[in-house]
C-alpha cells in the first residue's frame, strides 16, 4: 500500500536535510529534523528524550524490560529501542549498567551508541552508569541524554533526565547495539 503523498514528501524531505547534514559533517539533527523523521518513520529517527513515556514514574516500578523506570538503564534501553536505528541485540534484561555488554564495543563514539561507565568511573556509582549518545562533535566531545545522573540541568535531581556534553574519553566504553 503506498504511503499517502504528504507522508511521502515529509520523508524526502526529512531524508534530504539527514543527508545535507551528514555532506557537511553534522552528526547530529536539529530537534525540527529529528522530530520530523520521526513522525514519518524514517530510518534517520532518533528518540525523543522528553518523551520517555516514564518520565517522573515511581522509580520503584519496573518498566516490562528488565529494569526500575526512570533510571539510567531503563531510560537507555527505550532510547535504543525507539531511534529508529537498526540494531544487532536488544538492551533489554541485560542487568545493572556496568553488566551491560553489546556486539561490538568501541573507544569511539557514533550517534545511537551507549556511553557506558564502569562501577565508580568518573561520578558512576557502585551499578555503573550508561547514557544514549546523540551527538559526536569534532572537538572531542559528545552530547549524552541521560537519566538518574544529578546536575545543574536538573536542578540535582535523581530519576530525572539529564543532557551534557562531556570529553569522549570519559565513558569508560562505548556499546553498539
Amino acid at each position: 500500500m503506498r504511503k499517502p503523498r504528504t507522508v511521502r514528501r515529509r520523508m524526502v524531505a526529512t531524508l534530504l536535510a539527514v543527508t545535507a547534514f551528514t555532506s557537511a559533517g553534522v552528526t547530529t539533527l536539529p530537534a525540527t529534523t529529528a522530530m520530523a523523521a520521526s513522525a514519518t518513520a524514517s530510518a534517520a529517527t532518533l528518540a525523543d528524550s522528553f518523551h520517555y513515556p516514564w518520565r517522573g514514574d515511581n522509580p520503584r516500578s519496573t518498566d516490562g524490560h528488565g529494569y526500575y523506570r526512570a533510571s539510567c538503564v531503563s531510560f537507555t534501553a527505550w532510547a535504543i529501542r525507539s531511534d529508529g536505528l537498526a540494531r544487532r541485540a536488544s538492551p533489554d534484561f541485560l542487568g545493572d549498567a556496568g553488566e551491560w555488554t553489546a556486539p561490538r564495543t568501541t573507544a569511539t563514539p557514533r550517534v545511537g551508541d551507549v556511553a557506558q561507565w564502569a562501577a565508580h568511573h568518573a561520578g558512576a556509582g557502585s551499578a555503573g552508569h550508561v547514557a544514549y549518545v546523540t551527538a559526536v562533535h569534532g572537538n572531542g566531545t559528545v552530547e549524552v541524554h541521560e537519566y538518574n545522573w544529578r546536575s545543574s540541568f536538573n536542578n540535582q535531581q535523581p530519576n530525572r533526565l539529564n543532557i551534557r556534553t562531556i570529553p569522549a574519553s570519559e565513558p569508560t566504553r562505548y556499546l553498539r547495539f
